[in-house]
């Protein structure tokens, strides 16, 4: 893998559509992850991270979950860095407003699964 790989936001919204009209997909419990990883041109990891409105109303409640899921991003740096190769992510939350960490994180490393049987 590249060393100098790095994990970014994934914040423009032409790389975003992008990722959901041309990427695959994996679901694990209530992430679904949304990718592009074919790109060679990229030489770093973008992720960017979503909550549903129709799935989560309250803001501050959406918010909390995308820092959650940040936090466990982080978290995992060395292993997210290492499975995924470079390329556009999109971590969705697709589950109820009551979130367990633990019940992320879980399904976080679901997500990153298929990408460890592959390399």
């Amino acid at each position: 893998m590249i060393e100098n790989n790095d994990i970014k936001k994934l914040k423009s919204k032409i790389q975003i559509d992008r990722v959901f009209n041309k990427g695959k997909a994996i679901k694990s419990g209530a992430l679904v992850m949304h990718f592009i990883s074919e790109r060679k041109e990229l030489k770093n990891t973008f992720i960017g991270v979503g909550v549903s409105k129709s799935h989560v109303q309250l803001a501050y409640r959406r918010n909390r979950i995308k820092r959650q899921i940040r936090a466990i991003i982080q978290q995992q740096k060395k292993e997210v860095i290492q499975t995924l190769p470079p390329g556009l992510y999109m971590v969705l939350y697709k589950g109820s407003v009551s979130v367990n960490t633990k019940k992320l994180k879980q399904d976080f490393k679901g997500v990153l699964k298929p990408f460890t049987d592959c390399g």
